[in-house]
């Protein structure tokens, strides 16, 4: 993304192949501010994280490129969309915005929800799915992967800072935000894939009406 934010004018040059577009992401990250910026999403690693991103729909597209004519000359895919945003999780958490008639923090952080300690004794902060404020709430969306084996997520020849395999750990953290957040007086709802009807590869089989009475229920 970096050429393009140059030839917007963002930025003046590039620096690490998108250093500071990253470094931009990572303070808002730590404010809790990336939510101002709708476009980003941000993939959660063990150390590091991926940003990417994502088109809102062509109105959005439209918008930009009337802000800046300089882009309209850019040979850009518009029919692409972002497969995250796409996303069950991101399906899920919006009906819940919906339902709440609040728009929630997505990957929220609180200083209080951490990680094992890393070889340096640093320890991350533990992101939730989507954080409430008003409501003291936080909702965690469970895909398949948080039930089932994984080959993806669970390869045992890789270990985490835990001492175990991504799977164990994810279930360590899964476990960890249920005990720690109502410590602090934070309601903790999970809401799984299997809540609703889903294919063999355990995949959300749409129906917008039906599943949205399933999370109005679940959040009744």
């Amino acid at each position: 993304m970096m050429p393009y934010f140059i030839l917007a004018g963002v930025f003046t040059k590039d620096a690490k192949d998108g250093l500071p577009i990253r470094n931009v992401l990572r303070r808002l990250d730590k404010n809790n501010q990336l939510h101002l910026i709708p476009y980003v999403y941000a993939e959660r690693k063990e150390v590091n994280t991926n940003w990417f991103f994502q088109r809102l729909g062509q109105g959005s597209i439209a918008k930009i490129e009337a802000i800046h004519p300089k882009l309209q000359s850019v040979e850009v895919n518009k029919s692409s969309s972002n497969s995250r945003k796409d996303s069950d999780e991101h399906y899920v958490l919006d009906l819940c915005d919906e339902v709440l008639q609040i728009k929630g923090l997505r990957q929220h952080r609180f200083d209080f929800l951490l990680g094992d300690a890393n070889n340096q004794g640093r320890k991350a902060k533990l992101p939730v799915d989507i954080y409430f404020d008003e409501l003291n709430l936080v909702i965690e969306y469970k895909e398949q992967q948080h039930t089932k084996p994984n080959k993806h997520f669970d390869k045992p020849d890789l270990f985490t800072v835990s001492g175990v395999h991504r799977g164990q750990q994810r279930k360590i953290y899964d476990q960890r935000r249920l005990e720690v957040l109502p410590q602090h007086d934070i309601k903790v709802i999970e809401i799984s894939y299997s809540d609703f009807r889903f294919d063999k590869k355990d995949k959300i089989l749409r129906d917008y009406d039906k599943d949205l009475a399933v999370v109005k229920k679940l959040l009744k």
